[in-house]
């Protein structure tokens, strides 16, 4: 596991290679706008999104350092329905107006210490995953104005990014579901299961653990990052027709 004292030379890096980045970008764009820029909005999109884009990396570098090293990573932890009641005995006089009639708190966000290295990997890359499709999405867009900026809006580098960010934001959205709610799981059993357990006598409390949250399970499949995979790769097939057409419009002049 990373230490503290890795984590500072590390993000160094990350952040200088993201300021080489971001000053490549520029002046690649620069080069771009000189040759003719068909809108002011096209060069501003580029350098807003080339921006997003590297510093989405950097976050992602940084979200998988911190998962790695903290003591106590961030969770999110699935629990049963629970709504903690008062203790027998306790009335309140003044206050609330209305009161729960079912339900309760499902999922629990917990500085979880111990937990087990398949739980905290899991964890740890699913919200690296979480990070990096917003990033796909900006470099897209990035390498689509870069593009129109140097008028070829339908070359074939255009095609092949938007289908890479088809199958990154569909198979990546689902696997960050997927494995952070794994992670979330495993965390749920680790804090809240219980196999054998001893209590002394409490007056008025007939069950001791009615305070105690319940470990469950809960994985769900998202079904929206497949939809706009789908999306995207419609758009591939746009962009795809759009090159095949100029191509073909080249040959006739």
């Amino acid at each position: 596991m990373l230490s503290l004292w890795t984590i500072g030379p590390i993000v160094w890096i990350a952040a200088a290679a993201l300021v080489v980045a971001i000053a490549l970008l520029v002046a690649a764009a620069a080069r771009a706008r000189r040759r003719g820029d068909p809108s002011p909005v096209v060069s501003l999109a580029l350098t807003l999104s080339a921006a997003w884009a590297a510093f989405g990396l950097l976050g992602a570098v940084i979200s998988v350092i911190q998962n790695l090293a903290a003591d106590a990573p961030r969770m999110s932890v699935p629990v049963a329905p629970f709504w903690p009641d008062l203790l027998p005995g306790v009335t309140i006089d003044a206050g609330p107006t209305a009161e729960v009639a079912g339900g309760g708190f499902m999922v629990a966000e917990v500085d979880v210490a111990g937990i087990s290295p398949l739980a905290r990997g899991l964890w740890t890359a699913g919200q690296a995953l979480w990070t990096l499709i917003p990033t796909a999405i900006a470099a897209l867009i990035a390498v689509a104005c870069f593009q129109l900026l140097a008028r070829r809006a339908f070359d074939r580098i255009i095609v092949r990014v938007t289908m890479a960010t088809a199958v990154i934001v569909a198979a990546g959205g689902t696997a960050a579901q997927v494995l952070s709610d794994l992670a979330g799981s495993m965390a749920s059993q680790e804090l809240f299961a219980r196999g054998s357990a001893q209590w002394t006598e409490i007056p008025g409390i007939d069950d001791p653990f009615a305070w105690w949250p319940e470990a469950t399970l809960n994985v769900t499949l998202p079904f929206w990052p497949i939809a706009a995979g789908l999306g995207l790769a419609a758009l591939a097939a746009v962009f795809r027709y759009g090159s095949r057409l100029e191509r073909d419009t080249e040959g006739l002049v």
